[in-house]
């Protein structure tokens, strides 16, 4: 549905890029008309992410999403290569797969019985007779999507005909991409299927906003905190005072980051941790990579890629926006390759005591989510400031970068919002 220009002039207006007060207004939260907009000139134009290579490890492997308002079926051919096709058939226009993920060598619509192989060919029409002997089955297979491209087995669609290449999207962030994928000494992640979600009655961008904040942590998971001063793990004062260190880096493209910093110190850093206690871990580690690699590879970071991936140190995070006030976030946790077992078994605890769906961290972040959404319906003042930060804010290398609590990311998230909201 075409936007109009009276529309367009106003999605600018929401985000308000003051050099002193940069402020978003809450309709960017509830507005249903910016809700479509966004599917429509965000998700259906940009790269966004929908899977890795691992989940499709076979022939016939399959699996179904949603891009925007599109559904879609990622699914590998015999040909070894995996493709995007429309959810839909040619004929009547139902869906032709049905189930989340799967394996099938093809995809029957159950409504007239069209077949269609797992690249998208047209390969059967029951009772076939009702059409001319010249009928073209060539020019009725499922549609491909436009673009399907993968960096480093994450997989990525393009809606749009024209735009920019995936390589182009990521640059800004291609560098913590590869030292994310570091920990592991052959550089590559595998999938745990499936995945754990939940839902949440709020605005698919406080999911990107909350994810590299790192002002939050010490109010909204104190108890989380308290939890570990009493088991002795930690202190609460040890905790938020390693929260202080690190940077919010905003990057070009709406992407960015929490880091905090890196180090070969075991008492400091997972990956130094795993090395000391590890010595095979370790040989592989320095078999790859130099020491400047392995501080860079050892930072701990929440990296956010524009409009719909997080990726986190236990797992891959998609957000899937379902209406203005309802969203669904999907985490895939991963284990690394090319590890001893022990180290993974250890991540996957440990993701399960803070992000699943029993864990100390994502309640508390869903309520916080519902407390917004709740409270930006109010009228007295209809701004939210992303300001923290902006005044000692400086730029490195193109990148936005503040104190680990200050909203560097967030700000670089709206001005490319605004940007992708308001173009022709």
């Amino acid at each position: 549905m075409a936007v109009g220009e009276r529309a367009v002039g106003r999605f600018r207006e929401l985000v308000d890029d003051d050099p002193r007060e940069f402020r978003i207004h809450g309709a960017v939260y509830t507005d249903p008309e910016v809700f479509v907009a966004e599917m429509a000139r965000i998700f259906e134009r940009s790269w966004v992410y929908v899977g890795h290579d691992s989940e499709l490890p076979a022939a016939g492997d399959y699996k179904t999403v949603v891009v925007g308002t599109q559904p879609l079926i990622l699914t590998r051919h015999e040909d070894g290569e995996i493709y995007c096709l429309y959810n839909r058939c040619r004929h009547r226009g139902a869906v032709v797969c049905r189930q989340e993920r799967g394996h099938s060598n093809f995809f029957r619509c159950r409504y007239h019985n069209w077949v269609y192989a797992n690249n998208g060919d047209l390969i059967g029409m029951s009772q076939s007779t009702g059409y001319p002997d010249d009928f073209d089955r060539s020019g009725y297979g499922l549609v491909r999507a436009p673009a399907l491209a993968a960096y480093r087995g994450l997989l990525f669609v393009r809606l749009a005909e024209q735009g920019p290449s995936l390589a182009e999207h990521l640059a800004p962030a291609r560098r913590y991409i590869d030292w994310w994928l570091g920990r592991s000494p052959v550089e590559e992640v595998e999938l745990v299927l499936p995945p754990h979600r939940y839902e949440y009655p709020g605005n698919w961008k406080l999911q990107v906003e909350n994810g590299y904040d790192g002002y939050h942590g010490n109010y909204v998971h104190l108890s989380w905190q308290r939890v570990l001063q009493l088991s002795r793990e930690s202190t609460v004062e040890e905790i938020q005072r390693y929260r202080q260190s690190g940077a919010a880096r905003g990057l070009a493209n709406g992407h960015g980051l929490l880091e905090r910093p890196g180090s070969l110190n075991p008492n400091a850093s997972w990956t130094a941790r795993m090395m000391q206690r590890y010595p095979e871990y370790a040989e592989a580690m320095r078999g790859r990579f130099s020491e400047e690699q392995l501080v860079a590879i050892s930072a701990r970071r929440n990296i956010f890629i524009f409009p719909n991936l997080y990726l986190f140190d236990t797992h891959i995070r998609v957000i899937m926006p379902k209406a203005a006030d309802r969203t669904e976030v999907q985490l895939y946790v991963y284990a690394l390759k090319g590890v001893p077992e022990v180290i993974n078994e250890g991540r996957f605890r440990g993701h399960e005591r803070f992000y699943g769906p029993a864990g100390f961290g994502a309640p508390d972040d869903i309520e916080v989510f519902t407390e917004v959404q709740t409270g930006v319906h109010a009228t007295g003042h209809g701004w939210n400031l992303l300001n923290r930060g902006q005044h000692r804010e400086r730029i490195e290398e193109g990148e936005w970068v503040g104190h680990t609590t200050d909203e560097a990311p967030q700000r670089s998230l709206y001005r490319h919002w605004r940007r992708m909201m308001a173009e022709a």
